[in-house]
């Protein structure tokens, strides 16, 4: 018998994750006045233009200490709904054998993203426009030192963001709607939140994959396991070959059918 969903529940579970997610605003506007008030103490003569240049210099530090506090504050409100981080963020086991396929679908999607942003790119469908401001965005994180691009990006960026989306904000969501409701609501508010146009679309669509493997497994763990993946090959992407990302689109194909074939775990 199919589940019925209240329009109370949907309404409650929208306004909830809602809620989670503007816990990662106010650490945003809590942290990033006053890391700039710290890196700034000792700088009077700067104009304001260079000021705001050299925060921009320490923005994966600044990503890394937002990222912190909100897992802190998630863990808090764990806490004080008689739960834990774990517990509310599904961080349950997964079975070792479906690990190495998350990690190859990670890698396999990075490249394969470099291929078809290429392809749209010269095929005018995306402005130039687009891919400008998607490389400005991100021209702090390519500058950064392959240690700090590999802490900030790879490591402590995904944790949090599955932590939030695919954790509280999707299992959230799942609990009175739809799965693939859920798992479409909370990839459009992650794909929302970065910002750029390009970002909206590829964040969006790398949710939705990120969103079937949570809802898959009932953890986050292999959400996270091809996020870092995913993150760790973009950082580190520089010459990839056209054969190499040709390949990968047929490896996540099969990875995703191997998966869905083969574990048959409960959905929750």
């Amino acid at each position: 018998m199919e589940k019925q969903y209240s329009s109370r529940g949907i309404i409650l579970s929208l306004a909830k994750a809602l809620l989670y997610l503007a816990i990662w605003f106010a650490a945003q506007f809590l942290v990033i006045p006053v890391f700039g008030a710290l890196l700034l103490a000792s700088t009077s003569g700067m104009t304001p233009d260079q000021q705001i240049s050299l925060i921009m210099q320490y923005s994966l530090e600044l990503n890394i200490t937002v990222s912190c506090v909100t897992v802190l504050v998630l863990a808090l409100v764990a806490r004080l709904t008689h739960s834990t981080l774990s517990e509310r963020a599904y961080i349950n086991k997964m079975p070792p054998r479906f690990a190495f396929n998350t990690i190859i679908m990670g890698v396999s999607g990075a490249f394969a993203v470099v291929l078809i942003l290429g392809l749209v790119t010269m095929s005018g469908i995306i402005p130039e426009e687009w891919v400008s401001i998607q490389n400005d965005t991100y021209s702090d994180v390519m500058v950064a030192s392959p240690l700090m691009q590999l802490l900030s990006v790879g490591l402590v960026a995904p944790v949090m963001e599955e932590i939030l989306f695919r954790g509280f904000i999707l299992g959230e969501l799942k609990k009175e709607m739809h799965p693939w409701v859920a798992i479409a609501i909370s990839s459009l508010l992650f794909g929302v939140v970065h910002g750029t146009p390009l970002g909206i679309i590829y964040a969006t669509c790398l949710g939705i994959l990120l969103g079937w493997l949570s809802v898959k497994f009932n953890s986050i763990v292999p959400s996270l396991l091809f996020h870092m993946a995913y993150n760790c090959t973009q950082a580190y992407s520089d010459g990839i070959s056209f054969i190499a990302a040709v390949i990968a689109i047929p490896i996540i194909v099969f990875e995703i059918i191997d998966i869905n074939k083969n574990f048959r775990g409960k959905q929750q």
